[in-house]
């Protein structure tokens, strides 16, 4: 009787999921194969709305086979029946009490009924893929695809973007308003980098096809902005301009005001009350002491150098050395034995905000933490949030020890606690070239400590592309900017499961270059702080020392094993594929490295010109995969190997 009872309990639970199931899963979209609905735009949509349209309806086919038709709301008809999917300004969106131009910019509501689903954002003319263009209606389409379709996008192209099949579609119960939690995410293109070595990198028409195609994977991972601001280094150009009239603005060093020598970079006098009121009165200028709802900014970022015044003023700014302020630093980098001076720029951007607040209470001080003036400051300053600060690193690029990446991240914190707001911008993304130099989770780790201590923007500079072969950070880097406090493998997860069969031999490829990075810091640091290449800059010179010949082999075995788990799977093969041609690339241009060099005097045109040619041959066959920005490998190649005239002939021609 017990057992009888236990299995009518057990009926009674099933029965009531499915009927759970059944009353959260409403009207369908697309059912047994067939159209079942219909996408609504206004009646005269933006550009926004239209796009929004053409991602939703492209999604929803390449999961089903299904287009589900697009209908203007005052040409329904007989649709009107039809399950519909309203997108941006429709009148029954007002009707339901959804009106965008109501919501922060960049925000969206997505909400459903028995027979629609609205999807409703703040949108404003414009470009839909420029990030100035406020997109909310589009930003909710990508939120719904990724929700109710599990679609995700790995890298730019059609093979990157992951769409699980079905043969029907839903609408679910929601209710949800999304708005970014950053209002600034911002990964710099990396399309603007040019060589004069041409023959390099892509062909010109490639070249275009990969800036729109990676245009749009930026966007549909909400890459954009919600408050417009500009900022970098000020005061580049102020020696010609003011230095004869007011040589007191500018840094004093060895008794002489300004630049060391004629055209040498410069600091500013940053305790001087003048220089501050020049800075409020160009704001003034330009209209930022005009009263609006939004924030106003002053650009205070000091030049690209050291912070090096010696006047009295300065010194009286500065606070205690702390006694690590060198530990992490090179004895050959430009940062050592510097004077520590975080302090006087902490006081310099309050002495701005300070002066232009009696103007204009809503203004915003931008600068940045950086160089000598990068470790908490420490001498008790209290800022606030009208003061936003780039956390912009001068070194402590991946992998780093643990004791030294607990040092960045403190510095971090202390910031945040003298109450200035936080952006990070650092340059972590130059890094790494053409190379499986992996860091996927030092990196998350790293940037969710910043969102777990008040970050409220980014900036990174920049993004040069490698999709094949750095694939996991890469991913992270832009998943963490939708989902800041996601579970970093939870995303990995996402990333692998787009290899489908070969999913665990995909991960355990990516995991066998991130355990080698991380497991060789010491011999990676090696070869840089040796000046031997430079991190961002000439990392082709040396990509051989660091992958030398025999980690490849490992590694193509692991992808060999992926390619035979991913045979009868089309899409998984073809991705495999694409991570097989990102390790030949590797292996190609750490062996041409190897001939062609800077950094090692025997090197000759004629050593390398077999392998070089190899590889611009793989490059053609291969450029338009999007494996790589050949443009970024062409700009490293340039200041990093010893070429002849044939490589400044273009792509197209050469070889």
């Amino acid at each position: 009787m017990a057992t009888f009872a236990r299995s009518l309990c057990g009926v009674a639970l099933v029965c009531a999921a499915l009927s759970a199931l059944a009353a959260d899963r409403g009207a369908f979209l697309v059912q047994d194969g067939r159209p079942a609905g219909v996408i609504v735009l206004p009646t005269q949509p933006n550009a926004v709305e239209r796009y929004a349209a053409q991602e939703l309806s492209e999604h929803i086919a390449k999961a089903t086979g299904v287009t589900i038709p697009v209908q203007n709301e005052n040409a329904l008809g007989g649709a009107a029946a039809a399950t519909r999917i309203y997108l941006g300004a429709t009148q029954a969106a007002q009707t339901a009490g959804l009106d965008g131009k109501k919501l922060p910019r960049e925000t969206f509501t997505l909400r459903s009924s028995e027979t629609a689903l609205f999807i409703v954002g703040r949108d404003e003319a414009g470009d839909p893929l420029d990030r100035d263009t406020s997109a909310g209606t589009l930003f909710g389409v990508y939120e719904w695809l990724e929700r109710e379709l599990g679609v995700r996008w790995l890298w730019p192209g059609d093979l990157g973007t992951v769409v699980p099949r079905t043969r029907e579609v839903a609408l679910r119960a929601i209710d949800a308003t999304v708005q970014p939690k950053l209002f600034q995410r911002h990964v710099r293109t990396g399309t603007g980098f040019t060589s004069g070595n041409p023959a390099l990198g892509f062909t010109k028409k490639a070249a275009e096809d990969y800036a729109a195609a990676q245009a749009v994977f930026l966007r549909r991972h909400r890459m954009g902005r919600s408050e417009k601001f500009s900022y970098g280094h000020a005061f580049t150009d102020w020696w010609e301009k003011y230095g004869r009239e007011h040589p007191e603005w500018f840094q004093l060093v060895n008794g002489k005001r300004g630049p060391e020598k004629p055209g040498a970079r410069f600091a500013m006098c940053v305790s001087n009350p003048g220089l501050h009121a020049q800075i409020v009165k160009l704001w003034r200028d330009k209209g930022g002491a005009e009263k609006t709802n939004g924030r106003s900014f002053i650009n205070a970022v000091e030049n690209d150098i050291v912070g090096q015044c010696e006047c009295d003023r300065c010194r009286a700014w500065d606070g205690p050395t702390p006694p690590d302020a060198m530990k992490y630093y090179a004895p050959n980098f430009k940062v050592y034995g510097s004077r520590f001076v975080s302090d006087r720029y902490a006081r310099f951007a309050l002495a701005i905000q300070q002066l232009a607040a009696k103007e204009n209470p809503n203004v915003t001080v931008v600068g940045y933490v950086y160089f000598n003036y990068f470790q908490a400051p420490t001498s008790g300053v209290k800022l606030n949030e009208h003061i936003l600060l780039g956390f912009c690193p001068s070194a402590g690029w991946y992998p780093r020890t643990d004791d030294e990446h607990e040092w960045y991240k403190r510095q971090w914190a202390d910031w945040r606690k003298t109450g200035a707001q936080l952006f990070f911008r650092p340059n972590y993304f130059l890094d790494a070239y053409s190379m499986p130099f992996v860091f996927a989770r030092q990196f998350a780790d790293d940037f969710q400590n910043g969102a777990r201590h008040g970050m409220v923007a980014t900036d990174f500079d920049s993004l040069t592309g490698q999709w094949s072969i750095q694939g996991t950070s890469l991913y992270l880097l832009m998943r963490l900017h939708v989902t800041p406090d996601a579970n970093p493998d939870a995303l990995l997860a996402d990333y692998f499961g787009g290899f489908g069969p070969a999913a665990a031999q995909v991960k355990a490829y990516f995991d066998y270059w991130e355990d080698y990075t991380m497991k060789h810091r010491r011999m990676i640091t090696e070869v840089f702080y040796d000046r031997v290449a430079i991190r961002w800059r000439t990392w082709a010179k040396a990509p051989h020392r660091i992958f030398p010949p025999e980690t490849f082999g490992p590694a193509e075995a692991l992808l060999a094993q992926a390619a035979a788990a991913a045979a009868t799977d089309r899409a998984a093969r073809e991705r495999v594929a694409f991570l097989q041609t990102g390790l030949a690339h590797a292996k190609l241009c750490a062996e041409t490295a190897s001939l062609l060099t800077l950094a090692d005097p025997a090197a000759t045109v004629e050593r390398g010109k077999d392998k070089l040619t190899e590889l611009l041959k793989f490059r053609r066959q291969h450029e338009r995969e999007w494996f790589a920005n050949l443009g970024h490998n062409a700009w490293v190649e340039d200041l990093s190997w010893k070429l002849a005239n044939e490589t400044k002939q273009p792509a197209d021609y050469y070889p």
